[in-house]
């Protein structure tokens, strides 16, 4: 069995880096660690985000996740999901090692 590459101290690094490096605040963010701490589930509320910036917005948010999230051969190993009033707007996903630039 493969070890674990999410873990909680993991999940608060990734929070800090989306507090500092993007422009969406802490209490739109909410993390979901799955499938035996492989792949990790970010959900950001975009409720109160200007509609005219989230495309680029959310392409950062993508690429940023896609540099600092560890990868896993045959699979992906992170997800952002950016919702608006409870739906799904948009999503970016990566860390698939054999195919790197897949979901971005």
């Amino acid at each position: 069995m493969d070890s674990a590459i999410i873990t909680q101290s993991f999940v608060n690094e990734v929070l800090r880096l989306l507090q500092n490096e993007t422009c969406f605040k802490e209490e739109s963010i909410s993390f979901e660690i799955q499938d035996d701490y492989k792949f990790l589930l970010i959900s950001i509320s975009t409720d109160d985000f200007p509609e005219d910036e989230s495309l680029s917005s959310f392409k950062n948010v993508g690429h940023l996740l896609h540099r600092f999230i560890p990868g896993r051969r045959g699979d992906y190993s992170w997800m952002v999901n950016f919702t608006k009033k409870g739906k799904v707007v948009n999503s970016y996903f990566g860390g698939d090692l054999d195919n790197p630039n897949s979901g971005l």
